[in-house]
């Protein structure tokens, strides 16, 4: 299978198969709990998010559509609220409401605060995001995703990070490397997620 980087002229559609993908992950469920609204708007959402990965980082991309992985580099794997703003969120406070938009920052912020905790300062790349199209999961396209981002990590010896909100995620990801560094909690909203390492070698 070859993986590419995301062409531009493909984002449109990567981002379409990333909102599917994530239309009942428990975090967009908790930033959209109304499910027609999710539809609506989890689009938008995971276009700017993509736009955001292409900028700062690599999306890679699976022929016909399949899913993509976005790595963030070492020294970037932080998007701080201004990069946001200038790729497109700064409308976010009027899609969400902005009582509602204070709890995606308050969510944003933990789970950026445990990150930076676990990692304490050490170089590392930071899996964003890998999604796969529902209707092809299960064909070996997530793992030819990881390939790249992975290779280039071990190349350099640096160290993977990433969390999911989703406790199944963790074994699939426990077969690729990955050690379970820490369970968290957004207490608040009783938003549970799980991070990880990937140590190199």
């Amino acid at each position: 299978m070859e993986i590419t980087r995301l062409d531009p002229a493909q984002k449109k559609a990567a981002a379409e198969v990333t909102a599917r993908a994530f239309f009942d992950y428990p975090m967009m469920k908790f930033y959209f709990p109304n499910p027609p609204r999710r539809k609506k708007f989890l689009g938008w959402y995971m276009g700017l998010v993509q736009k955001c990965g292409m900028r700062y980082g690599e999306v890679y991309a699976a022929p016909d559509n399949a899913g993509t992985a976005c790595f963030l580099p070492p020294g970037h794997t932080r998007i701080s609220f201004w990069e946001y703003m200038q790729n497109g969120f700064s409308i976010a406070p009027l899609v969400w409401g902005f009582r509602d938009y204070g709890r995606v920052l308050e969510c944003e912020d933990y789970v950026e605060k445990a990150h930076e905790t676990i990692l304490q300062g050490r170089p590392h790349y930071y899996l964003w995001w890998l999604t796969v199209d529902p209707g092809r999961q299960g064909q070996g396209i997530g793992t030819a995703l990881l390939e790249p981002g992975l290779a280039k990590a071990g190349a350099e010896k640096l160290p993977v990070y990433l969390e999911t909100h989703d406790e199944k995620n963790v074994r699939y990801y426990q077969k690729r490397g990955f050690e379970l560094a820490r369970v968290e909690r957004v207490a608040k909203y009783d938003l549970p997620f799980w991070c990880m390492v990937r140590e190199p070698g």
